[in-house]
């Protein structure tokens, strides 16, 4: 069993979605990767934050500068620079996205460890027709559609799941990414799986 850090390994001085909360995650020998989201800015560069707004601020209305003065947010090639062979899991949030920018970044650093994905299909499907050197995927992708899923991973909702459905995409090796893990009694385990968690679980 793999175990993704959501958002890096955070603590109660450690925020999410920053270089300590990956650097955490990179340190900690049961984690095998860490998750983090990306949004573009006004002047198209690519910040790491979950949400699309900072406090009253509309990420895509403003430049990078002034994020990074207001609100330190790191780049995504600050991310990507640090030294690991641990999984980077990169969210696309936007669905209108600088494709090109994107590419020359990502190609810099096709030694790591990389996989991206979106909850828009469609940015990930332009990405695959571009030749994206890295792995794709997408999450909830229609279950019962599994069929004509032609990408490197899937990220699921736990509890939407099987064992039989994973095994059906691990059959045609698509590797299975399983997030929504609750760390409680009737959470689904499955040994070959990898995980996105938002703290080590007690199983490991």
């Amino acid at each position: 069993m793999k175990l993704i850090a959501h958002r890096g390994l955070r603590t109660k001085t450690i925020k999410e979605n920053t270089l300590a909360a990956f650097q955490n995650a990179m340190d900690n020998p049961y984690i095998s990767g860490f998750e983090f989201d990306i949004r573009k800015t006004l002047d198209n560069q690519f910040v790491v934050n979950h949400n699309a707004f900072i406090k009253t601020d509309l990420i895509r209305r403003h430049t990078y500068k002034y994020l990074k003065k207001k609100y330190n947010l790191p780049l995504l090639n600050e991310v990507l620079d640090l030294n690991t062979n641990k999984i980077m899991l990169v969210e696309i949030k936007d669905s209108h996205f600088p494709y090109r920018k994107f590419m020359k970044i990502i190609n810099e650093y096709r030694n790591k460890n990389i996989y991206v994905m979106s909850f828009h299909n469609k940015v990930i499907e332009k990405l695959k027709k571009k030749g994206v050197s890295v792995k794709l995927g997408i999450l909830n992708y229609i279950l019962n559609s599994e069929a004509d899923y032609d990408l490197d991973f899937i990220c699921l909702l736990n509890n939407l799941t099987t064992p039989h459905l994973i095994h059906e995409y691990e059959k045609r090796n698509v590797e299975v990414f399983l997030y929504g893990v609750l760390n409680e009694d009737n959470d689904l385990w499955y040994e070959k799986g990898t995980y996105i968690v938002d703290e080590v679980p007690k199983r490991q």
